[in-house]
């Protein structure tokens, strides 16, 4: 299952103030300063117009007291010449802005510490602890599939997984889990008749 990958910057109110005014001082030929708008004005922005990607805009958001954070990070691209993204269109953005950007301007700026891109791949365990997956993964492979009711079992094994997910305080969000639980890269493939 593919994911957006992130990307973060991290470091103090002056390191942050910093790279909000001199990032653009090492944009390459494929990525331009868009022009200012005032509603945009708490943003760091870098539009891509090269020819590997989709034309698309990358943004950080700084506004106000974002720096007690203690670090800002890419919160979205949107592109310029078609209405949507995929997610692997997106990773490939965020690719080459680490690369061709936020890279080069990590190693020539020591106040800032560049984090990331995280993987493209999902990971159950960057949500929810080993114990819980171990019981998402034992629900799943003993759950009464041939008739389409549940089992009584079925439900405590669901209940184990909940309980766990909730103990831990690491709960996925339904969105998330709904399209993990259909994953057939993780699972495999589902039988015929399912």
């Amino acid at each position: 299952m593919h994911v957006y990958k992130e990307l973060s910057f991290v470091g103090n109110k002056p390191g942050l103030d910093s790279l909000a005014k001199n990032i653009y001082t090492v944009f390459p030929m494929n990525w331009i300063k868009p022009k200012r708008n005032q509603m945009l004005k708490d943003y760091i922005l870098a539009d891509y117009v090269g020819d590997q990607a989709p034309h698309a805009e990358v943004s950080i958001y700084y506004g106000k007291d974002t720096w007690r954070d203690g670090y800002v990070k890419v919160c979205n691209i949107v592109p310029l010449q078609k209405n949507q993204l995929t997610i692997e269109e997106y990773n490939q953005l965020l690719d080459l802005f680490y690369n061709d950007i936020a890279k080069v301007y990590g190693q020539t700026h020591d106040d800032i510490k560049v984090v990331g891109p995280s993987s493209g791949r999902f990971n159950p365990l960057d949500y929810i602890s080993e114990s819980a997956l171990n019981k998402l993964t034992l629900f799943c492979n003993a759950a009464n599939k041939s008739t389409g009711s549940s089992h009584p079992c079925d439900e405590e094994r669901w209940f184990d997984f909940i309980c766990q997910t909730v103990d831990d305080g690491r709960v996925f969000d339904y969105d998330t889990l709904s399209k993990f639980l259909q994953d057939e890269e993780y699972w495999g493939k589902k039988e015929k008749e399912f």
